[in-house]
């Protein structure tokens, strides 16, 4: 497996500054626990010889020992902090001289917080974008913080979103086939009069129009007809969740209905459905093959699986941005000012005759191999790309796209 990491942006004056002062201070507050007889790497050590307690002594041996800038400023101490240590260096007889080399640094510390932050809090957000590392613990951190609240607020949550697109030839020259499964494990409700829409389908060109294609069929054929749900049965809960099927100008999407509260409501739903004839090659309306993944509920965990025939012969691996849908309107035109910062990186799956290992998804591996019985399709021939977000914010989307080849010339 191989993962594909996210080019760096020049850095801003604000990133400079703080790496120089991260860096300083780390160096000022190193010296000053050496001076003291204390070990940097050793906080019992150092509760030992400067009179800190536990939680402070981890704190400041993390804080001197992390190269990585972001995740120095996560361990920073606060201003009492700062100051029950430089106590505790002056009574282990620390020199003056080295008590104001770290004094200073705090000094320069303050400073970029009042230049570039205003507060604490502030600085903690702007430092997450130090490093690639920082940014992902930054993101998650705060990520936590809105499912908690989103679930408050939405009366829903679920364990794992799962969102799988298998793309294979058509019947014909210039046609793909799509089929797409969307599960909710451990699906709960926080108030009764919850409903909730599991799955959507929306056929769109590059510019946000309705794409023209067949009726979606469902990949399990005991749920097929019209007015069905797609529904999967033997991968959703029993008794089988009960779903409404709506319809509006954009297209179709099934919705969970309302019911008990928390764990002995909880339920896994999935959802299943084939494409048939999407065109594949460049032209005027669309010069992007695309695949959107949407969360829009409370998940602690978020899998985008995209598995695409080795046939189809197009360029590897996708790109993948992710994209707000607050204020989206059921319009695709203005998405590039929708896109948010990603740190996550894409996993090459390859390709293998066995579904990925994903346990924690029950009974993901079988799931995937009745959708490559559905297609009638040999798994071994499919590369697979994988995107996993814990506690993705929602309402987003995750795209996955790659540049439609030119129609072969007749």
């Amino acid at each position: 497996m191989t993962t594909l990491e996210p080019k760096l942006p020049p850095a801003t004056p604000f990133q400079t500054e703080a790496r120089s002062v991260v860096r300083t201070v780390r160096g000022a507050f190193s010296e000053l626990l050496n001076q003291a007889g204390a070990d940097p790497q050793d906080p019992q050590s150092i509760c030992e010889r400067v009179g800190l307690t536990k939680t402070l002594a981890w704190k400041v041996s993390r804080m001197v020992q992390a190269d990585d800038p972001s995740l120095a400023l996560q361990h920073m101490p606060g201003a009492s902090g700062i100051k029950l240590l430089l106590r505790g260096a002056e009574r282990a007889g620390v020199g003056d001289a080295q008590i104001r080399i770290a004094r200073d640094a705090v000094d320069d510390f303050e400073r970029l917080i009042k230049v570039h932050c205003g507060d604490r809090a502030t600085l903690d957000m702007m430092g997450g974008e130090l490093s690639p590392e920082g940014r992902r613990q930054r993101d998650e951190q705060h990520r936590r913080m809105l499912y908690q609240g989103a679930s408050y607020v939405w009366g829903v949550q679920a364990r794992v979103v799962l969102k799988v697109g298998l793309v294979l030839p058509g019947a014909r020259p210039g046609v793909i086939d799509f089929a797409s499964v969307n599960t909710l494990v451990d699906f709960r409700r926080l108030r009764p009069d919850v409903c909730w829409v599991l799955a959507a389908r929306h056929g769109r060109n590059d510019d946000g129009s309705v794409m023209t294609t067949r009726a979606a069929e469902s990949i399990d054929p005991r749920f097929s007809g019209p007015d069905a749900c797609p529904l999967m049965g033997d991968f959703c809960s029993d008794p089988l969740p009960k779903l409404r099927r709506r319809e509006d100008p954009r297209g179709v999407s099934f919705e969970l209905v309302e019911g008990p509260v928390g764990n002995t409501g909880a339920l896994t739903c999935a959802v299943g459905t084939i494409q048939r004839g999407i065109p594949c090659y460049a032209g005027p309306e669309n010069e992007w093959g695309e695949h959107r993944a949407i969360c829009d509920i409370p998940a602690e965990l978020m899998i985008v699986d995209l598995f695409i025939h080795e046939d189809l012969g197009f360029p590897m691996p996708p790109l993948v941005s992710l994209h707000s849908e607050m204020g989206a309107g059921g319009e695709d035109g203005p998405r590039l000012r929708r896109q948010l910062p990603l740190n996550e990186t894409l996993s090459d799956l390859g390709t293998s005759p066995q579904p990925p290992t994903t346990p924690e998804v029950p009974r993901y591996q079988a799931m995937l191999r009745s959708v490559f019985e559905r297609m009638e399709a040999d798994s071994s021939r499919f590369r697979g790309f994988r995107m996993r977000m814990a506690y993705p914010a929602c309402p987003t989307s995750l795209m996955l796209r790659y540049p439609l080849p030119p129609a072969p010339e007749s």
